[in-house]
């Protein structure tokens, strides 16, 4: 994935993101081409590992895999419509869409056993439901359900996180969006646009301003006539 600087995640928002149980898609890479499912993942954090289950007849689970795998978990997104910017009355903008996302790389790991479809599947429903959830199920339901998933594990080699939320933008423009998605509920993103995206655009643009001042000043020394020089005098 690609990402500019100015679109860089804080430092340690990607590790934080990681550990909240999230929906994704896992990539893999097969023989016959790429594959993708949409599934939550949690991380387990003593192996350093991102976990989830599949249904043991997607081929996704069957087929070997040519090399890691990718875990794509988008946290927000919204579309942008040119008009929200406060200076689109001065210079025309173009639709975007921002977005939070992180990627994930590593080796990927299936793991055909029922033991381990109904560890995973039992820690993904802990981690966001009561223990009396699965207890009304039971366990030999449980176990049955297990038969017909199998545990994937991704290691966490590497984590690749991007923000594009108008941070290259004015500050007026980052103000008028934080308006506009607010009104859509969009919290998430509004939360980072006030607290990441806004104060980088207003140090942005303080530092350009300052740029273009002493620029100016300097212009405007060099265009100066100078001073007629006095010639000696001679006796």
């Amino acid at each position: 994935m690609y990402v500019p600087r100015h679109f860089e995640l804080p430092e340690g928002y990607a590790a934080s993101l990681l550990t909240q149980v999230r929906v994704g898609n896992l990539v893999t890479v097969h023989a016959d081409g790429p594959a993708a499912t949409l599934v939550p993942f949690y991380l387990d954090q003593d192996r350093d590992t991102l976990v989830t289950h599949l249904v043991r007849n997607n081929p996704q689970a069957r087929l070997p895999a040519l090399g890691p795998a990718l875990v794509i978990l988008d946290e927000a997104d919204a579309y942008v419509a040119p008009r929200w910017y406060a200076t689109n009355e001065v210079k025309a903008n173009v639709p975007t869409w921002d977005y939070i996302t992180v990627h994930v790389t590593g080796r990927v790991r299936v793991d055909p056993s029922p033991a381990a479809a109904l560890r995973a599947a039992r820690e993904l429903t802990l981690r966001t439901e009561p223990q009396e959830v699965l207890d009304r199920v039971g366990e030999d339901s449980l176990e049955r359900m297990a038969r017909a998933i199998v545990a994937v594990e991704v290691q966490v080699e590497q984590v690749t996180g991007k923000a594009k939320m108008s941070q290259n933008r004015h500050p007026d423009d980052i103000r008028s969006l934080i308006a506009a998605l607010e009104e859509q509920g969009q919290t998430r993103l509004v939360n980072f646009l006030r607290e990441v995206s806004l104060p980088y655009a207003e140090e942005r643009f303080a530092t350009i301003s300052s740029l273009r001042s002493r620029t100016r000043s300097a212009q405007e020394r060099s265009q100066r006539p100078a001073a007629p020089q006095e010639l000696p005098e001679h006796p």
